[in-house]
């Protein structure tokens, strides 16, 4: 081998070792592959752990909490009150019930209406035999009134009410045919109702209703007039 060609081979191995990559850059690139690839694994099985936990999740899911329900009304129905019956022909009200043979023991006033036992506005709801007769004594023409009670003036506060009235007998005729046997009182007609117990006793102990102004038909202003004197 002659000098020409030996002076071109150390120049050709030098060239070459020129263009060779650095030692410490091929590691450095090799190092960075490496952390590349671990992340790619790292994020690959996160991916992979949510779906499965969203999976497990959604086949073992718990039942959803009931929401909050607003309170239920009761579905009991208040009973229902008695049609209104029509007063009888030339009564107004708060007049009195004229039934019976009635022998006043004391004169209405509202003094007087104090002084009783019970007191009531109510509406008549059934009739039926009476229920404070006693064998000893002479029977009396009495029926038992039942009452839906919309107002206690006194002497009770339960919501139906039973005493011993005079008969609804038909009312004398007027001259007019249509009215000539209309009852004092039917199932219907509201009346303000106050008595005493017939035998002595608590207040609604064999109640019986008064007459003589002492039972009246139904009227707004009387009925004020009763929770005052009552009070």
């Amino acid at each position: 081998m002659n000098q020409s060609t030996e002076r071109e081979l150390r120049e050709l191995f030098a060239a070459d070792a020129a263009d060779a990559p650095d030692e410490s850059a091929v590691a450095a690139a090799a190092v960075r592959r490496v952390h590349r690839r671990r992340r790619t694994l790292v994020v690959a099985a996160a991916t992979t752990a949510v779906i499965v936990a969203a999976g497990v999740y959604g086949v073992h899911r718990p039942a959803a909490t009931p929401q909050a329900r607003p309170p239920v009304t009761s579905s009991l129905a208040p009973v229902a009150s008695a049609p209104a019956a029509d007063l009888p022909a030339g009564v107004k009200p708060g007049d009195p019930l004229a039934v019976g043979e009635a022998q006043c023991v004391k004169t209405y006033s509202p003094r007087a209406l104090a002084e009783q036992a019970f007191a009531f506005d109510g509406t008549v709801t059934g009739i039926g035999p009476a229920r404070t007769g006693r064998g000893t004594q002479p029977p009396r023409d009495l029926r038992s009134v039942t009452f839906q009670v919309h107002t206690w003036f006194r002497g009770g506060s339960a919501g139906t009410a039973v005493v011993d009235m005079s008969p609804p007998a038909a009312r004398a005729g007027t001259g007019d045919a249509t009215s000539e046997h209309v009852p004092a009182y039917r199932i219907g007609t509201r009346l303000l109702v106050s008595g005493t117990p017939r035998w002595g006793g608590a207040p609604l102990a064999d109640p019986i209703a008064w007459g003589c102004g002492f039972t009246r038909y139904y009227s707004p202003s009387v009925a004020a007039g009763w929770t005052a004197a009552t009070r």
